[in-house]
C-alpha cells in the first residue's frame, strides 16, 4: 500500500500536546467500536473540478484543520494536488460539530492516537483517549519464526 499523505493540523491548543503526531483521519465512533467506522461528514465539499486522485492521496485532496485556543476544530482549507507537487487551495471555515475521533498517527504505518471530541470540544483528559501500538517484527532478532515463515513469500533482498 502506498503511504497517504497526512492532513495539515495546527494546535493552538495549550491543554493538548500532540507533538510527534499527524493527523490522518476523523471518525465518527469510538475507535473500538465492532463494525465498520465512518468518516465524519463535512458540510464543506472539494471542488471536483480540482480533485486530482494519486496513489498517495486516495481522497485527491488533503484538509487543513486547526485545534483552536478553546478546544475547538476548525477546516481551515483544503488543498489539491498537482501531479508534481501541491496545487491551488480552497480557504475554509467550518467548525465541527458532535462528537468524533481524531486519529493521529506517528507515520502512516505507525502508532496510532485517537482524541476524543465531545459536542465539538477536545476532551482534554487523556486518560480517555486510545492508544494503538503497532507490532514490528525485526527479522535479525526474530526468535518465533515468523520472519522465517514470511521470507519464503518475500525476496531476501527486501530483508537487509
Amino acid at each position: 500500500m502506498t503511504v497517504q499523505f497526512s492532513q495539515g493540523f495546527s494546535n493552538q491548543c495549550s491543554w493538548v500536546n500532540l507533538k510527534g503526531y499527524s493527523l490522518y483521519y476523523i471518525w465518527q465512533g469510538h475507535p473500538a467500536d465492532e463494525g465498520e467506522k465512518h468518516f465524519y461528514q463535512l458540510k464543506s465539499k472539494p471542488d471536483p473540478e480540482k480533485v486530482e486522485v494519486m496513489s498517495a492521496c486516495w481522497d485527491g485532496y488533503a484538509g487543513s484543520y486547526q485545534l483552536s485556543a478553546e478546544g475547538s476544530l476548525v477546516l481551515i482549507r483544503f488543498h489539491y494536488f498537482l501531479p508534481n507537487g501541491l496545487g491551488e487551495s480552497d480557504a475554509l471555515l467550518e467548525e465541527l460539530h458532535g462528537d468524533f475521533y481524531l486519529e493521529f498517527r506517528t507515520h502512516f504505518e505507525g502508532d496510532q492516537l485517537y482524541v476524543p471530541f465531545a459536542d465539538g470540544r477536545v476532551t482534554v483528559d487523556q486518560e480517555q483517549w486510545v492508544e494503538v501500538k503497532r507490532a514490528y517484527v525485526n527479522v535479525k532478532t526474530d526468535k518465533n519464526g515468523f520472519s522465517t515463515w514470511i521470507k519464503r513469500f518475500i525476496p531476501d533482498r527486501l530483508f537487509k
